[in-house]
């Protein structure tokens, strides 16, 4: 069953107006380091440990149009602490980087589908790579992945033989005597679900999010730890609003992916973007839209992070001066801070989507950007600061 949004759906708000250069912040303890230079590829990522660590991931060309899945890591000021390796190789997008356990997940595509190792800081043994059979390369756009509990993993990917529903599964377990995949349920109402986002809630269960294919609506459900699914809800109608009978569906105004996180018990925030315009809206624990949604900002590409009841939001946005990362926080309802913080320097323009990950008290927000005018390689930069510090 489908259930429409009981609230209103025009977005409340105008967004943040108002961003404060993070070097003009005190007590801060702003920190600044390089996570890799001569970077020509896309794909990039960070992910912070309670203990203040960060791990970071990204490619490096080799010849024969492969590239080399890198690794390194970094403690609570931005300095490297485990030296750079080669985890493996793709040519595939969609690298990722996981807190896990004691440990780290990293996931990829390849020719033979879903890929994953877990590095540690030392740098042997080389970290064992294992495959998730289930979820193939042919479906890794529409593939979604993120924490769950006991240290694993979550997916969210297209099921079936016509790929009408969203199968979730949990893997890479840190227990070995755990299976390496699960099957937790199949969605029941979704229709050509694809995009989809995941996370695993305060209770045990799963909320999924995905973009309906067929009405362009933007919906979402939960699998309780059971593995039974709830009610999918409509969170945001087709971008434009609703289609004559019979007319072609298209949405060429809302950003595909969408980002979705876990608010303790309160439920999740989802976010999407409308054209040039960021939102955000509260799911209840069940998947339903918990009041209006929220306008966040303008800009594009963004990056999510849970943070206590409420999340932190990293996008490009542009003050007519120049590109920069920019940083806020939002409120369980999906409200943004009245200010938020320019993270990058806005010298050279952002080149990727930015990360943003917590890692104890302190957040940590990369970028790539050029390595100087006039060239094509770039440098992934990392900056830590204090959590407290974010308006």
């Amino acid at each position: 069953m489908v259930t429409a949004p009981a609230e209103p759906e025009l977005p409340r708000g105008t967004g943040v107006q108002e961003f404060v250069p993070i070097g003009s912040l005190e007590g801060c303890k702003t920190k600044t380091g390089d996570i890799a230079t001569y970077i020509l590829r896309e794909g990039m990522g960070i992910a912070g440990r309670a203990d203040g660590s960060f791990g970071a991931v990204w490619l490096v060309d080799v010849k024969g149009g492969d590239a080399q899945i890198a690794f390194a890591g970094f403690d609570s000021d931005a300095r490297q602490v485990a030296r750079a390796r080669a985890i493996s190789s793709t040519r595939e997008p969609g690298l990722r980087i996981f807190s896990s356990g004691d440990a780290w997940a990293v996931t990829w595509f390849d020719a033979e589908g879903l890929a994953y190792a877990r590095p540690r800081w030392e740098t042997n043994p080389p970290a064992e790579i294992q495959r998730v059979g289930a979820i193939g390369r042919e479906v890794s756009d529409h593939v979604a992945l993120a924490p769950a509990p006991g240290g694993a993993l979550v997916a969210a990917a297209p099921f079936g033989a016509e790929r009408h529903r969203l199968g979730v599964f949990q893997f890479a377990p840190v227990d070995p005597s755990q299976p390496q995949l699960k099957a937790v349920g199949v969605t029941r109402s979704a229709k050509k679900p694809r995009w989809p986002t995941v996370a695993a809630d305060a209770s045990g269960g799963y909320l999924v999010a995905w973009q309906d294919e067929e009405d362009g609506s933007i919906r979402a459900s939960r699998f309780d730890v059971a593995g039974r699914e709830g009610n999918a809800h409509i969170v945001a109608k087709r971008a434009g609003g609703d289609l004559p009978a019979g007319a072609a569906q298209e949405t060429p105004d809302r950003d595909l992916r969408l980002g979705l996180v876990a608010t303790g018990s309160a439920g999740a925030l989802l976010v999407w973007s409308e054209g040039a315009t960021l939102i955000a809206r509260a799911l209840d624990a069940e998947a339903r839209p918990r009041g209006a949604p929220w306008v966040v900002g303008k800009g594009k590409w963004r990056a999510l992070a849970p943070s206590g009841d409420g999340a932190l939001v990293a996008w490009v946005g542009h003050d007519g001066k120049a590109e920069h990362v920019l940083l806020v926080k939002l409120a369980a309802d999906g409200a943004p801070s009245s200010r938020g913080i320019r993270v990058s320097d806005g010298v050279f323009p952002v080149k990727d989507s930015p990360s943003v990950a917590l890692a104890g008290e302190r957040v940590g927000v990369a970028w790539t950007e050029p390595m100087s005018t006039g060239v094509s390689t770039k440098r992934a930069v990392l900056r830590v600061l204090e959590r407290s510090c974010i308006p």
